[in-house]
């Protein structure tokens, strides 16, 4: 048959299929894969304005497809009528982003075709911006509808994170225009370490010893304290010690994408240790509050801090729940968190494990599996798309140069998270050498003495304009 006959045949089955559909995303989404000129494509995917995924064509997109999404949801979100853009990306891929929404309208959400950019030729955009191809992005405004958009400087909760005073700058003082530095109360540290909950309750910092209660008579922990009287300076209730928390970056070891990742370290007193739940509980509180008042720190580019937690805050289903709506109210994306998952626990608390997974997806936080080392276990829990990221077991890259079935182990892990679009990321790196080897093979990421060291969280920047 003659190539134009072909094609005006496809069009027409095509056309019969879409007036025979009920016109949602799924059933445009797919008619608009059958319209696109022959590529080697990796997927087609579907956005709303919030860069939640509606549909996805095929595979699994990872970290890296997320980031070029949100990248170029701002761009046209900050350039209102702006038309088609085409990106090539570090991997050997072009990507296409088609705006949803009326041209001078509010942005409803994106297309993103990925492919080889091999074979997209000089310019992807142009071959596949056909009539067809513009006549369903044009449907799919009618069924994507815009979100409002949501402020990056809100903070309905106004949490603040109090550093140390010899560590405050000296324009932190508050004055009229900056309020006063708010921590957490004895009290609440006591209520923590008793029950577990998370409960984002802060007390505002006395600014003179005037207006700091009188200190409570009788045995009780946390008593009603009654107003300090007009005359005498009552003495200074002492402040709980705060839990000090570092982290520790993943380096990456290869050019591409531009999300980071941190592990969040927390360091508490002896007494705030001897319960690891109740610890858990203090190092998220910590770090919604860092994250609250640090917003040029973390959005400007696509962030996500891990934090790993017991045994204890695993079981407990109240503790996503409780983090969820605390999420919510304090106005922090979910992807801002995630939580790493030691593998032998994925073994032995499996019910446990899976459970929790299943209310991360929920919430919206990514899951990271600590240790990993191929069991067959656990390679089940890698289908789960909040699973993003994992640390190979570092008994594996340290004997990775002296034993040949170490190397092939590390090489395997690589590969196959890789094809599920989840990143890798090698611990321990304390030799020039094995990191070169995990470069060359293709490990995402890289955490060791080579690369950096444990700072306070307070230290963590924003990160330099491109």
């Amino acid at each position: 048959m003659h190539s134009a006959a072909r094609h005006a045949h496809r069009t027409s089955d095509i056309h019969a299929v879409a007036a025979s559909e009920p016109q949602g995303v799924e059933s445009i989404g797919r008619q608009l894969c059958e319209t696109l000129p022959p590529l080697r494509l990796h997927s087609v995917s579907i956005y709303d304005s919030q860069c939640n995924v509606l549909w996805l064509s095929e595979g699994v997109l990872g970290p890296d497809e997320h980031a070029l999404v949100v990248d170029a949801l701002e761009r046209f979100a900050a350039e209102p009528g702006a038309g088609e853009r085409e990106q090539r990306v570090e991997d050997g891929r072009a990507a296409v982003f088609l705006p949803i929404g009326p041209p001078q309208g509010a942005l409803a959400g994106l297309v993103m075709v990925l492919a080889d950019a091999k074979f997209a030729g000089d310019s992807l955009l142009e071959r596949i911006m056909t009539r067809e191809v513009r006549e369903h992005v044009q449907a799919l405004a009618g069924v994507v509808q815009p979100g409002a958009p949501g402020r990056v400087d809100h903070d309905p909760t106004s949490l603040v994170l109090s550093l140390a005073d010899d560590d405050a700058p000296a324009d932190s003082r508050p004055s009229p225009d900056r309020p006063a530095h708010r921590e957490l109360a004895p009290a609440a540290v006591d209520q923590i370490l008793q029950t577990g909950e998370l409960a984002l309750e802060f007390e505002p910092r006395a600014e003179s010893a005037a207006e700091v209660p009188a200190p409570a008579q009788g045995p009780e922990p946390a008593p009603q304290l009654p107003p300090a009287t007009s005359g005498a300076a009552a003495p200074a209730v002492p402040s709980a010690p705060p839990l000090l928390l570092e982290v520790l970056p993943f380096v990456k070891l290869r050019s591409g994408g531009r999300m980071r990742w941190f592990e969040v370290l927390p360091r508490g007193t002896p007494r705030q240790n001897r319960d690891p739940a109740a610890l858990d509980v203090l190092a998220v509180q910590g770090l919604l509050g860092w994250l609250a008042e640090h917003r040029d720190a973390w959005t400007a580019e696509p962030t996500t801090f891990t934090l790993n937690l017991s045994i204890a805050t695993l079981e407990d289903d109240r503790f996503l729940r409780q983090l969820g709506s605390t999420l919510g109210r304090s106005a922090i994306s979910p992807d801002a968190l995630g939580f790493e998952i030691a593998e032998p626990l994925c073994t032995q608390r499996r019910a446990q494990v899976e459970r929790f997974i299943s209310g991360c997806e929920r919430v919206g936080c990514s899951v990271v599996i600590d240790g990993f080392s191929f069991d067959s276990a656990v390679i089940p829990l890698l289908r789960s798309k909040t699973v993003r990221l994992v640390k190979m077991d570092p008994r594996l890259t340290v004997a990775a140069l002296k034993d040949k079935l170490s190397q092939a182990l590390v090489v395997a892990i690589v590969q196959a998270v890789k094809v599920l679009g989840i990143h890798c990321a090698a611990q321990q790196i304390d030799s020039t050498h094995v990191l070169r080897w995990l470069t060359a093979v293709g490990c995402d990421l890289g955490q060791g003495s080579v690369l950096a060291r444990r700072v306070p969280i307070e230290r963590l920047q924003a990160p330099a304009p491109a």
